[in-house]
């Protein structure tokens, strides 16, 4: 009996020892204990003395976090949209000021032109191709000084072909016209700009061209066909060009040479894979479109143009069927 009383006893004691514990641990609400004992001007200057200093607001407001945060976030996507913007990439050569740095002066004017100008019965009354046509300038250009029947521009690029439709347009406006004078063949109604890309997705597609045109221009494109398609690519196109020309039909062909190649080859994967994968050179493009896998008859040096920049002096060939 003294056991179990002994016991129960000190149950008791570690009970209120909890207890007491628990309640030093809770610290009562200071703010209640202080206000209750203040009068009413008192407890207005406590609470203001509570309130936090704007300076600490600004530090600790979710909101001003939030805001920070947001900031910072807009800042970093203006950045990434400019690193993109200085980092664009055009694969194709499709340049959006090409003709901007390839003619220098402020009017326009192609040096091209001057070794076209030898060749004008070439190029009158004939429908014309311009394979990679950027923003339509020279295509514009050959149909006006030519007096061509009808010239297309096609390129690869939608944005550029947009643009071309656009100078297209204030051409046409800035000439007047009456209803004789817009016929199809009279410039500028002579002029038609496609999006496409011109290298097909089978060579089995081939079998399907007719012949449609009397020219088709080729300038300053074999290089960016050749990295972004390989060899196959670009043979495919040559052998395209040759079937889509008429009987004593003529394809102008300005390449770039092969030193031309490197500073672009690594603007890809695709393009250093390619690059590195090259057996058919620039020098071997006059055999290969004189064989009879393409099948051209005949050959001859129109010019290399009179360009400030040795980069842009690219001889121009004319391959007759």
């Amino acid at each position: 009996m003294d056991l179990s009383f002994a016991q129960t006893h000190i149950e008791a004691e570690i009970l209120k020892r909890d207890e007491n514990v628990k309640e030093s641990r809770e610290e009562p609400p200071a703010k209640k204990q202080r206000i209750g004992n203040k009068n009413s001007a008192e407890i207005t200057k406590l609470i203001k003395e509570d309130i936090p200093s704007s300076s600490f607001q600004q530090r600790c407001s979710p909101r001003k976090r939030l805001d920070v945060r947001t900031s910072n976030e807009s800042l970093q996507q203006k950045s990434t949209s400019q690193s993109k913007k200085c980092k664009q990439k055009f694969i194709y050569g499709n340049y959006t000021k090409y003709y901007g740095y390839r003619n220098m002066d402020k009017v326009f004017h192609d040096v091209r032109l001057d070794v076209f100008d030898a060749y004008y019965d070439l190029f009158a009354e004939k429908t014309v191709l311009d394979i990679g046509c950027n923003t339509g300038i020279l295509t514009i250009e050959m149909a006006k000084r030519f007096k061509v029947k009808s010239i297309i521009g096609l390129d690869i690029d939608r944005h550029l072909v947009d643009q071309a439709f656009k100078v297209l347009k204030r051409r046409k406006k800035s000439l007047p016209f009456d209803n004789e004078s817009k016929r199809l063949e009279i410039f500028p109604f002579n002029i038609n700009f496609v999006h496409g890309n011109y290298v097909l997705k089978d060579d089995v597609l081939l079998e399907i061209e007719k012949p449609q045109f009397e020219i088709v221009l080729c300038l300053s494109l074999t290089k960016w066909i050749h990295l972004n398609f390989g060899d196959k690519g670009l043979k495919q196109a040559f052998r395209r060009m040759f079937l889509q020309l008429k009987p004593q039909g003529a394809l102008i062909l300005e390449a770039q040479c092969f030193n031309n190649y490197a500073k672009r080859k690594r603007i890809t994967d695709t393009i250093y894979h390619n690059y590195r994968a090259i057996e058919f050179f620039p020098q071997d493009f006059h055999t290969y479109l004189l064989s009879a896998e393409v099948g051209f008859k005949s050959c001859e040096l129109m010019g290399v143009p009179d360009h400030c920049k040795a980069g842009f002096q690219r001889p121009i060939y004319i391959f007759y069927k």
